[in-house]
């Protein structure tokens, strides 16, 4: 597992939440995060590798979105009348 400094943050603000979390790998810009399973989903928008740290190997900085909303523009479900509720 790779400890990553989770930066996350609503759009448009500067309400930073700033977590410690382990992941397999390190997300990458673009991917989504999320912190429960029932929570909200982040997408990265930056990734700083950190090396030189013996805490941490990355930082990943990443805004909150409506899942609804890309779940709805990164499948082709508005044709199909699939929903996602």
């Amino acid at each position: 597992m790779r400890t990553v400094f989770l930066h996350l943050h609503d759009s448009g603000q500067a309400n930073w939440n700033n977590v410690y979390f382990d992941f397999e790998r390190i997300p990458v810009v673009g991917e989504y995060v999320g912190i429960k399973s029932d929570g909200d989903w982040y997408k990265v928008e930056m990734v700083v590798h950190t090396p030189f740290s013996k805490g941490m190997c990355a930082e990943v900085y990443a805004v909150k979105v409506d899942s609804q909303k890309e779940v709805k523009k990164k499948l082709d479900t508005a044709k199909s009348g699939v929903s996602f509720q």
